[in-house]
């Protein structure tokens, strides 16, 4: 069975909508997951909304957290995200820095206490798409042994770097 983009991003929104999202945040998360799918990210596409669901029925995102600034010196601030969605601090995070990088010719924004950004892609192809390059990255927790390894004692972390052209932005997104 085939739906269109729209209608999976419909079924997203209501679905967060349900679960208590004000409807302009419901609508955020719903772009992101479905254009992470429509990419072929599947690994942070769709198939992640029931656990991100369940972290907000247990408390893990909360809902109504805006991320706050916390500090500015100049062209950097520091934010913190209130354990809001990771996605949602991370799209408010990277359009600051790109308003900081038209400021000042550049901008950096350090955010911390948030949840999972899933694809750290969407925010490189954002910087890019407003003219900016950018470089993002993020910590996880242990995910993976060290080489020889049994036990996960190491995060992934993973880096995005964005260079905004006119043939066609370069975007690389790894972990």
């Amino acid at each position: 069975m085939q739906i269109s983009s729209e209608q999976m991003q419909d079924v997203l929104f209501k679905l967060f909508t349900k679960n208590k999202f004000p409807e302009e945040k419901a609508r955020s998360l719903a772009k992101v997951f479905t254009e992470s799918t429509l990419d072929g990210v599947n690994s942070h596409g769709i198939n992640r909304v029931p656990l991100f669901i369940k972290y907000v029925e247990n408390g893990v995102v909360r809902i109504d957290a805006e991320a706050e600034k916390v500090e500015t010196i100049g062209s950097i601030e520091r934010w913190d995200g209130g354990l809001g969605p990771g996605i949602l601090n991370a799209m408010k995070c990277t359009n600051r820095a790109i308003e900081l990088a038209k400021l000042h010719g550049m901008g950096m924004v350090a955010l911390r206490n948030t949840n999972h950004w899933m694809r750290g892609g969407s925010y490189g192809w954002h910087a890019a798409e407003a003219g900016c390059i950018s470089i993002l990255f993020t910590n996880t927790q242990a995910n993976m042994p060290p080489w020889g390894g049994k036990d996960s004692r190491l995060g992934n972390n993973p880096l995005v770097v964005s260079i905004p052209r006119e043939q066609g932005h370069i975007v690389l997104d790894m972990a």
